[in-house]
């Protein structure tokens, strides 16, 4: 088993239940300190990105929810916008545009889609230096969307798999910009009905490494997702989580994983909340 460790939140319960499911497959777990540690910290090719302060303050970076990693590659939500070091970056580069006014700044934004996503990509490579890839919420591409990118999608790094839940996601592959990173990145892209399953954010699953293999820790309610999971040859371990149709983050959102040896650097970040 890989050097793991699997911290855990409170989340809105369930954290007895991924704890154990978690310690019985051979995985090192913890009690988080966080309710969302997958809020706190983004761990990539042995870095730590911190999100430090709390909200729209801290780093889009290091704010999981908005952020997926791949092998050598980076996909980060479109909701960097409310950021406040995004916003400086936008004001410093178009300054006829006022960004302080949020219809005047939704609208640049939706017209001038390929600006604001390079702009995105080139701010995000001080952090992560690699490839890095604007994901849409669906705000700017439609009517509907959701803010944290892992609501409503799945990345299986070690697999290059990409799935998309067409039913959560809503208006965010309007423009198959998803489509689009799996196909710079070479990865099976495979488009999911979350309607399907009695889940609410059925995507919102943890994925942990076991040899060489990704290994998805999902609601044992979603039923079609583990069908489709086992299709495709992958893993999975099923947890049974209370409050299945509570709409707010499930399995990924309250976990985070860290390398055993980083275990003072993680108490160091936890601490400086």
């Amino acid at each position: 088993m890989e050097n793991l460790c699997v911290s855990v939140g409170t989340g809105i319960g369930g954290q007895k239940e991924i704890m154990n499911s978690l310690a019985k497959a051979g995985y090192n777990v913890e009690s988080g300190v966080e309710q969302w540690p997958r809020d706190t910290w983004v761990h990539f090719n042995g870095k730590y990105i911190e999100r430090g302060s709390i909200g729209t303050d801290g780093n889009v970076f290091g704010d999981g929810g908005n952020v997926h990693v791949g092998k050598d590659f980076v996909v980060v939500s479109d909701n960097a916008i409310y950021y406040k070091d995004v916003s400086r970056k936008l004001k410093e580069a178009f300054p006829g545009v006022n960004f302080d006014n949020l219809t005047e700044k939704h609208n640049f934004v939706a017209k001038n889609y390929g600006l604001f996503s390079d702009l995105i990509s080139d701010y995000g490579k001080q952090f992560f230096e690699s490839r890095i890839h604007v994901a849409p919420t669906g705000y700017y591409q439609g009517k509907m969307g959701n803010t944290h990118i892992d609501l409503f999608t799945l990345l299986l790094p070690k697999s290059k798999i990409l799935i998309f839940d067409k039913f959560f996601g809503n208006d965010a592959n309007l423009e198959k910009h998803y489509n689009k990173i799996a196909e710079k990145e070479n990865l099976d892209f495979i488009e999911y009905d979350g309607a399907k399953d009695g889940v609410w954010f059925p995507l919102n699953s943890l994925v942990v490494p076991r040899n060489g293999k990704d290994i998805v820790v999902i609601d044992s309610a979603s039923v079609s997702l583990k069908k489709l999971l086992d299709k495709k040859g992958i893993d999975t371990l099923c947890v049974n989580m209370p409050q299945i149709n509570y709409p707010a983050g499930k399995i990924n959102c309250q976990t985070n994983i860290y390398n055993m040896k980083d275990r003072r650097l993680i108490r160091k970040i936890e601490n400086s909340l």
